[in-house]
């Protein structure tokens, strides 16, 4: 699903605030991947630029933030059913809390349900989609993060939020090197200083890794969106909180690029619209654990689970085996991966097999299709097949277009 968007020059209506310029549409575009196909879906309810879109548990998708079609911050949220196919207006309770100021708001679906408002505010937010409210978590230590990229560490209870800038000028302020973690499953949530990045960024993009680690990939160094580029990714440890510098880009990665993990382990990163013809390219990275060993192999696996399912993996190498996990495919905007999430499962080892238990509800994992890897004692993940994870009476036809979800510029 893609949604939002710009209304052309010379179309736009009176404006509210003659000092912006970004005027929202309600376009909602759906994409087959079975017939490689777009078609129209139903019009939002609100015109939102730059909106922030994210998987529910239930399969529904929460639509917030973005700009009006009069320049202004779309206070308002709504959801879209896949299988009526249609929008739905929430309360104003659901209303964004005041101190969300800027579109792209940095989100994640946690285990309870609910949905955490990380960045860019300081203040931290999280949503309650059944009672349709908003409730204060706590303020993080540095302050505003503008352009910063957050991501939901394995284990799903922390949010790592790394980079930013104080300020949300359009590519105006300084960027920092300080990253910060807070942990849901406390009594008392609060943000916590972890290791610090060797280079200070913003507008990176923070990958999951097949093992479990997060890559820093581009960004730039302040001062402008496409100057002072950042071309050394960094490589995250969870477990040590400590951050290692990798082989650099040849190109700039700043303002619009991308970066996603590929299914067999690597990440492709590309784009940013500097204006230079390197925009039109891509760069393909290959993590530390593809030179650690021989990979273990998935034989062959299920295409298709439903919540709770004990399912078997046939692989020549489960000996070998210690961490069975589905990892979300990316959908990346503006340093800002919707749904990212790597949710490890439980397992047994047979001879010639692994015994895995799917998610038990779409708290954990969301429905839609994963990549499953299994990653042997050395670290070294598998080449990752596909699966579509969904309840046995949900509308498999719809569900499919869950693959990825994007909103636009």
């Amino acid at each position: 699903m893609v949604t939002g968007g710009v209304i052309p020059t010379g179309t736009q209506p009176h404006v509210h605030n003659e000092a912006v310029n970004n005027f929202g549409t309600t376009t909602t575009i759906l994409f087959d991947p079975a017939t490689l196909t777009w078609t129209l879906g139903d019009d939002m309810l609100y015109p939102r630029w730059y909106p922030t879109m994210i998987e529910l548990s239930d399969g529904t998708e929460l639509e917030s933030t973005g700009m009006s079609d009069v320049g202004l911050l779309q206070k308002t949220m709504e959801t879209y059913n896949y299988d009526t196919g249609g929008w739905t207006g929430l309360p104003s309770s659901a209303n964004l809390p005041s101190v969300a100021n800027y579109p792209y708001a940095r989100m994640s679906l946690l285990p309870s349900g609910n949905v955490l408002l990380a960045a860019p505010s300081q203040q931290t937010y999280q949503f309650n989609p059944t009672t349709n409210a908003w409730s204060f978590v706590a303020a993080n230590n540095f302050g505003d993060r503008y352009f910063a990229a957050h991501v939901l560490l394995p284990g799903q209870e922390k949010v790592l939020v790394a980079g930013g800038s104080p300020s949300k000028l359009n590519g105006g302020g300084t960027s920092t090197n300080t990253a910060e973690i807070i942990d849901m499953s406390a009594a008392t949530p609060s943000w916590s200083y972890t290791g610090s990045m060797a280079n200070a960024r913003y507008n990176e993009n923070l990958v999951l890794l097949a093992d479990g680690t997060v890559l820093a990939v581009g960004g730039g160094g302040g001062g402008g969106q496409y100057t002072n580029p950042v071309l050394q990714p960094e490589l995250y440890n969870p477990t040590t909180g400590q951050w290692t510098a990798m082989a650099s880009q040849s190109i700039q990665r700043t303002y619009h690029s991308t970066a996603l993990l590929l299914p067999d382990g690597r990440v492709l990163s590309s784009g940013s619209d500097n204006g230079d013809n390197t925009q039109l390219t891509y760069e393909i990275y290959s993590p530390p654990y593809l030179f650690k060993g021989a990979r273990p192999r998935i034989k062959s696996a299920p295409t298709a689970l439903t919540y709770g399912q004990s399912f078997s993996i046939s692989t020549p190498d489960a000996s070998t085996v210690t961490r069975v996990a589905l990892v979300r495919p990316s959908a990346t905007t503006h340093a800002n991966d919707f749904d990212q999430r790597y949710v490890d499962l439980t397992f047994t080892v047979g001879k010639g097999y692994i015994s895995a238990t799917a998610p038990v509800n779409g708290s954990m994992a969301p429905p839609g299709y994963y990549m499953l890897v299994i990653v042997n004692s050395n670290g070294v993940p598998s080449v990752m097949p596909f699966l579509n994870l969904d309840s046995a009476s949900a509308n498999k036809e719809s569900r499919a277009k869950r693959s990825a979800v994007h909103s636009v510029k």
